[in-house]
């Protein structure tokens, strides 16, 4: 969906915000400091009910105020959706009034992919960096991936908490192996079938690139391919209760990305490595588009000319002008832009200073 208003109230130093974003490109320059990650942030907020700073969300109310506050109108019926922290922990989520307990349903209703320093992390990363990766992606595609995915995580929570209690009760573990094999393998298998899709999308998008070596995507499901879960746990069980957790299982997933034999992260320059991380979101985003006719994207971008040569970002921008998706791009000076968009009419600049919006 699109965002037609946006308001911020008391969060970090935007003390209150209002805006009428492009429903297409939105360019955010300024100062260091002046608060321009802190719109993107605020933005993130509203569709996650949480920072992107996952251990600083307490530090997004402004000091000494009780609660800060972004709320936005989206959609063509203009829905309205508004996210509210309070210093006491407290998070409240309204969609057209209603408060909404479940985060899932935010996320489903507002998709947004992140772009930052820290998306490094699917090429640099731990396996949890990827799987979080491709997990958004199905669940956005498959609607039975989130149930599926839940079960197997409360079987493999029981069955981790069994192996450290010292005395297994068999029938008890064998009733929760029973449910983690059942569901782990149809988070597998919506794993599997998803990115088979999904990488044929985002090979043809990265070839568009032109000047990067070939790069392809592995998929490891986390447990020997040539066996059943089932008898993997089985194999496993004492050096499990050594442990005190389950070393096979979705948990263990990964989707290793190669520049041939090797880790593209071990073989690409740190602005193929950026070109690469932005072509695997933004092909994400387009697959979602395509998959979903009624799913729009929001794309935030922060620093985007970072790490770029000239050539390099008018070929992001190019993609981004093609999706139909909203972006919010920061940057310091919006000269690095001149020349590059093919539309300059979709375009909608805005300046930060210190806390506002001009």
């Amino acid at each position: 969906m699109t965002i037609h208003r946006l308001q911020i109230g008391q969060f970090r130093n935007l003390n209150q915000v209002r805006i009428a974003p492009s429903a297409h490109i939105n360019v955010l320059h300024g100062d260091n400091g002046s608060g321009k990650t802190s719109v993107l942030e605020a933005l993130f907020f509203l569709t996650h009910g949480r920072s992107f700073k996952a251990s600083k969300t307490h530090n997004i109310i402004q000091q000494g105020r009780d609660d800060c506050t972004v709320f936005a109108t989206v959609g063509e019926g203009r829905l309205p959706v508004g996210v509210q922290r309070k210093t006491n922990g407290q998070t409240d989520i309204r969609i057209s009034g209603e408060p909404v307990s479940a985060l899932s349903e935010l996320a489903s209703l507002l998709p947004v992919q992140f772009i930052n320093a820290e998306a490094f992390q699917i090429l640099e990363g731990s396996p949890r960096h990827r799987r979080q990766f491709l997990d958004w992606g199905v669940f956005h595609v498959e609607q039975k991936f989130l149930g599926a995915w839940r079960r197997t995580q409360k079987a493999l929570k029981h069955r981790n908490t069994l192996l450290r209690s010292g005395r297994i009760d068999v029938k008890e573990l064998a009733a929760w192996e029973y449910e983690l094999v059942q569901y782990a393998e149809e988070v597998d298998r919506l794993r599997s079938t998803y990115l088979t899709a999904f990488e044929q999308d985002f090979t043809a998008l990265i070839a568009t690139f032109g000047d990067i070596p070939e790069v392809s995507l592995h998929y490891q499901r986390g447990w020997d391919k040539t066996r059943s879960l089932a008898d993997v746990l089985l194999d496993s069980l004492d050096r499990d209760k050594k442990r005190g957790f389950t070393q096979s299982g979705p948990q263990r997933a990964d989707v290793r990305v190669k520049t041939g034999k090797e880790d593209a992260s071990d073989i690409l320059s740190r602005g193929q490595q950026k070109i690469v991380v932005s072509a695997l979101k933004l092909a994400q985003g387009k697959h979602l588009i395509k998959t979903k006719e009624q799913k729009r994207v929001i794309y935030l971008l922060d620093d985007l000319p970072a790490e770029l040569d000239r050539h390099h970002l008018q070929k992001v921008c190019q993609v981004l002008e093609g999706i139909d998706a909203q972006v919010f791009i920061t940057c310091i000076d919006p000269a690095v832009f001149d020349g590059i968009w093919q539309n300059p009419n979709n375009v909608k600049m805005f300046h930060v200073e210190q806390g506002t919006l001009n």
